[in-house]
């Protein structure tokens, strides 16, 4: 997000430099051709003999040279978050909030694209590139802005979900899981953010609900402001159906309006519905929306077509959490009913072999024939750590080929003695792994 703030504030004549020890693709080169210098380590050197401001990113605390160089000089310093707030959302006279444990990038993109699509050309903040040659982050004062509402805290000094400081005056829930287990020590716990932030929302606003989705339809009916669920579910006021999907198309109604997308699967169809009924509080009506998503070209890095020989096929995602895997392989199975599915995974963020995960996991991934899991990644190591080795068993268990590796290093080369031709790949690791799906993709297509 900081990556994003930088480019749109010199877009809008400020002078803008950064440092940043961990460059992942593809900021640096949308920096680069912004004109921003950024530099590739911390160093109180860095921060300009005349600053009027440090704008940090989630992660930076108290012992980074620029930052305590800041503090000793008296130069202020924001978080990202506390920044956007500050400067450009208290003031914004209508601002769309999508929040969620998994679906909110796309959906926010989504509900953007509509309005842009209608017209309105609103300011935005998605969390992810739409394909294309949108930004991640737009302010011109266009007085209706979309934010991507995360509910990670703002800044180790400022533990709020970010979302909280988003002054959402229309809020869209896709679902409410459990995710974060280094902020949120418990499911309760996380699941209050979600309460409070319905809470903030006002009377004249809106709420827009998952109907599908437990966590989502659990917020319905504790404040005044008015709600819409929306989903398969007979409880839905907006309800979907007619889903039918196919190799480049996915199709279904919505309230009795034909849709149709180029994304697979049923979450997207999901998101793609909240995002439709959401754009309807500014006016837009259903056949619009659908017009414009018909359109949508979707989001790097969510089902991305990395390379197709023939009847193979590989595709890149960055699901981790059971609701999302689960979702991406009922999408991919959806476009390739007969080919063999074979499945690379890490996951991330797990909370240990006690926690969800680990039991949900496994009925999450049954779309697949063929798993490959490394061990975990978690940015806060449990006592009892995610046994990928037990994951794979229960795998097994089910009828899967599943294969423990100790290392995301090692895939390549299982998969150049797994895959066959005809396979449809899917490869989920995780954030600056690129190269290791590349990899993976050579393996299997070869050059």
């Amino acid at each position: 997000m900081v990556g994003g703030l930088a480019i749109a504030l010199s877009g809008r004549g400020v002078k803008v430099t950064g440092s940043d020890a961990y460059q992942f693709p593809p900021m640096p080169e949308a920096l680069r051709k912004a004109g921003i210098s950024v530099r590739g380590s911390w160093r109180a050197a860095n921060v300009p003999r005349r600053v009027e401001a440090i704008v940090t990113g989630a992660g930076i605390a108290r012992g980074n040279e620029e930052y305590e160089e800041a503090l000793d000089r008296g130069v202020p310093v924001w978080n990202t978050t506390a920044f956007l707030e500050h400067y450009f959302l208290r003031d914004s006279p209508r601002n769309f909030v999508v929040a969620g444990t998994k679906g909110k990038t796309t959906t926010t993109a989504m509900l953007a694209w509509i309005l842009r699509q209608a017209g309105l050309n609103p300011d935005y903040l998605i969390g992810g590139q739409v394909r294309g040659d949108w930004e991640r982050l737009r302010l011109r004062g266009a007085g209706v802005t979309v934010l991507e509402g995360d509910e990670y805290w703002c800044a180790p000094g400022d533990p709020v979900p970010k979302f909280f400081r988003y002054h959402a005056r229309d809020l869209v829930i896709t679902n409410v899981g459990y995710d974060h287990h280094d902020i949120f020590p418990t499911r309760n716990d996380y699941e209050d953010a979600f309460r409070k932030v319905v809470d903030l929302v006002p009377g004249q606003g809106s709420l827009t609900l998952n109907a599908d989705d437990p966590g989502a339809m659990a917020l319905l009916g504790r404040t005044i402001t008015p709600a819409l669920a929306v989903g398969f579910s007979r409880r839905a006021d907006r309800r979907i159906a007619g889903l039918r999907a196919g190799l480049s198309k996915t199709e279904f109604r919505l309230h009795q309006t034909p849709f149709r997308l180029e994304l697979g699967g049923t979450m997207n169809v999901c998101n793609a519905a909240l995002a439709a009924v959401a754009s309807g509080r500014m006016g837009v009506s259903l056949a619009d929306a659908a017009t414009a998503l018909a359109a949508f070209p979707g989001v790097e890095g969510r089902q991305e077509l990395l390379a197709r020989a023939g009847q193979t096929t590989v595709y890149q995602d960055d699901a981790y959490l059971p609701m999302a895997v689960k979702g991406l392989l009922e999408a991919i199975r959806q476009r390739h009913r007969r080919q063999r599915l074979v499945f690379f995974f890490v996951p991330r963020y797990t909370g240990g072999r006690d926690e969800w995960c680990q039991r949900e996991l496994p009925d999450c991934m049954l779309e697949a024939d063929v798993a490959v899991v490394a061990s975990a990644l978690e940015p806060m190591v449990p006592s009892r750590p995610f046994d990928h080795r037990l994951l794979c068993r229960e795998l097994r268990r089910r009828g899967l080929d599943a294969h423990p590796v100790l290392t995301i290093t090692k895939m390549a080369r299982l998969a150049e003695r797994l895959c066959r031709p005809g396979d449809v790949v899917v490869i989920s690791l995780c954030l600056g792994a690129d190269a290791y799906a590349r990899e993976i993709m050579s393996a299997v297509i070869p050059p």
